[in-house]
């Protein structure tokens, strides 16, 4: 895991954080935010929690490209991420924003792909609500209740964690703010490009 702050130039991120927090950026709303595809869940199926529910903006995928009016104006981040990850192409890329919770909320542990890649967080806006990294992959442990905290990071406006795509992660609400913004992105190597359209097909 990579931690870099003050990660954007200061006025090209305070653009991005209005985009992001204005009446004008559209949001979508997910019943749950971190799945169901690929998440602890597929392998212990258990009711769905109230608080799972999220919104997302997808900004690219690999099979469509730019997805979104906002794409040519985050392009510059997701290029800048991509020089430091040492892989060849951005896979997918979007922002999420989950708001804020009476009670502490940690969703369901899981990754993002099941193919090897690059994660990263790169955190908007300045809230709490800890990105929670497990030191296991999705096949490594047979009950997802007894995993392990390998480390968390709390978010910081402008901060960017890169992280290895195989292991389980999960984030939480926040509780002091009204939000917590932030886009993640994730990122391969060229020869790793047929088995993540496989897995697709």
């Amino acid at each position: 895991m990579k931690i870099i702050d003050n990660f954007l130039t200061k006025t090209y991120h305070k653009n991005i954080l209005e985009i992001l927090a204005g009446d004008k950026f559209e949001w979508v709303y997910n019943d749950n935010i971190t799945g169901p595809a690929w998440t602890a869940q597929m392998a212990h199926p258990e009711p769905p929690h109230f608080n799972e529910y999220g919104f997302t903006h997808t900004f690219w995928n690999e099979e469509k490209g730019a997805t979104s009016p906002f794409a040519p104006f985050i392009q510059p981040l997701l290029y800048q991420i991509l020089d430091i990850t040492n892989c060849d192409l951005i896979w997918r890329a979007r922002a999420d924003m989950v708001t804020w919770s009476k009670e502490d909320f940690i969703y369901p542990a899981h990754i993002d792909y099941p193919f090897p890649n690059t994660g990263s967080v790169f955190y908007v806006n300045e809230s709490d609500g800890d990105t929670i990294f497990y030191n296991a992959k999705r096949t490594d442990v047979a009950d997802y209740k007894d995993l392990k905290e390998y480390d968390r990071v709390s978010p910081k406006a402008n901060r960017l964690v890169l992280f290895d795509g195989d292991f389980l992660h999960t984030g939480c609400s926040p509780t002091k703010h009204k939000q917590r913004i932030l886009i993640n992105s994730n990122y391969i190597k060229q020869h790793d490009k047929r088995q993540a359209l496989e897995e697709f097909s």
